[in-house]
């Protein structure tokens, strides 16, 4: 009676080379609802971007500069009452790829607010049967 043996490793490739990606630093990441806090009272501005979050920030920082009278609520906030905004410390409140759902998030973070900063157009399109819903998450 013939036996055939076979040998094998437990300790296989695998396990030791891994391929992960690199983690992407925030101001990097790209497709995503973020949130601004103002540093001198507790309004806060919610919006979504698929380009970098760093390249948003910098269109809002720059936006004062704009001469045509058309300025962002940031910026109207920024100079109605002498405020800065936390720029280092945004908060990516979610994260979408694809532009309806990312719009939706949007509007969900907007409505979850306190104190926001957002005109009322931007959450025009959100249905009143989510309104009780957010209300108690509020």
């Amino acid at each position: 009676m013939f036996v055939n043996l076979s040998f094998f490793s437990l300790n296989k490739l695998s396990c030791f080379i891994h391929t992960h990606k690199d983690h992407l630093p925030k101001m990097h990441k790209k497709n995503l609802v973020y949130k601004i806090n103002c540093k001198d009272c507790n309004a806060s501005y919610v919006g979504q971007t698929k380009r970098t979050l760093k390249t948003r920030i910098t269109e809002h920082k720059n936006d004062i500069r704009k001469n045509n009278g058309n300025l962002s609520v940031i910026s109207e906030h920024r100079l109605n009452f002498n405020h800065e905004f936390d720029w280092d410390n945004t908060e990516i409140v979610d994260s979408e790829r694809w532009f309806y759902r990312r719009r939706i998030a949007e509007m969900l973070h907007i409505k979850l607010q306190n104190n926001n900063l957002n005109l009322q157009s931007d959450t025009e399109f959100l249905h009143n049967s989510y309104l009780p819903i957010l209300d108690t998450l509020k």
